[in-house]
């Protein structure tokens, strides 16, 4: 009796070995499962300026990596919106998009109301093709919306030849704020703007510049120069010019004549 127990128990663990051993071999060659535990995190980068002139259009950028589509290929997508205490204007295009690449042009118009802080709330998502499984990330980007001090310009062409392309950059007290690019017929004019919209302007006085230069051609003032220089007074220190200037209000409107001449073309020897 002994003998034939010890058989039948020494049977079937040689028996539930060998499944073992099956299972085992079988699970060696089955592909990892994936799950959300064994994906990269989400990175998400978001590209914008800190601030803004109310009503003004942002180009930002928004680049996602990592997660499902980062490692094993996939498909990236978000959400935007835009959370404020005045979000009368505002809005994000697009609100939502899809792309393999991760890689978005989003544009953020601010409200019309400042100063404010707003928030730009990004939920993005990135999924695996094979497996459809996904994971999902949300931040919070902060922007100021501030009153802009408005640089103005009238510009005449008083030349008989076309103006193209020429570039008007904008400076405050030396340092560079933007420029815009116009073209402008003979005997024509344009009124050229900037908003000036730094965080803090300190009152007192400033000096502004207007610096015009045309790609292919010689534009200038009509005092021969191509630059443009204003001081104006920000706060309550006294104008010379009769008025005090507060932020918010337009700082500068001159009447600025150029003409717009050909460069002599080069001799052939």
């Amino acid at each position: 009796m002994i003998t034939h127990s010890r058989r039948y128990w020494a049977t079937r663990l040689a028996l539930a070995l060998s499944v073992a051993v099956f299972f085992i071999s079988a699970l060696s060659i089955l592909p990892i499962a994936k799950n959300a535990g064994a994906y990269s995190d989400i990175t998400i980068n978001f590209e914008c300026p800190a601030f803004g002139a109310k009503a003004e259009v942002m180009t930002c950028k928004l680049t996602i990596t990592g997660g499902p589509a980062g490692d094993f290929g996939g498909n990236f997508s978000y959400k935007a919106e835009i959370i404020a205490d005045n979000e009368t204007g505002s809005h994000v295009s697009p609100s939502s998009s899809s792309s393999a690449s991760g890689v978005f042009n989003i544009s953020v118009t601010m409200p019309g109301y400042a100063p404010q802080t707003i928030k730009i709330r990004i939920n993005v998502t990135s999924e695996d093709f094979s497996s459809g499984e996904s994971s999902e990330k949300t931040r919070d980007y902060e922007l100021k919306v501030i009153d802009p001090i408005v640089l103005r310009a009238t510009v005449y062409n008083t030349g008989a030849v076309d103006a193209k392309n020429v570039t008007a950059k904008f400076y405050a007290d030396g340092e560079y704020l933007g420029m815009r690019i116009f073209d402008l017929g003979a005997g024509a004019s344009t009124v050229l703007t900037y908003n000036w919209t730094w965080v803090n302007i300190d009152s007192g006085r400033h000096t502004v510049t207007v610096v015009l230069d045309g790609s292919n051609d010689l534009v200038e003032f009509s005092n021969g120069n191509n630059v443009y220089t204003m001081t104006v007074y920000v706060g309550d220190e006294s104008n010379p010019l009769g008025a005090v200037l507060t932020v918010g209000v337009i700082i500068m409107s001159v009447m600025v004549f150029l003409t717009f001449l050909q460069k002599p073309s080069t001799k052939k020897k």
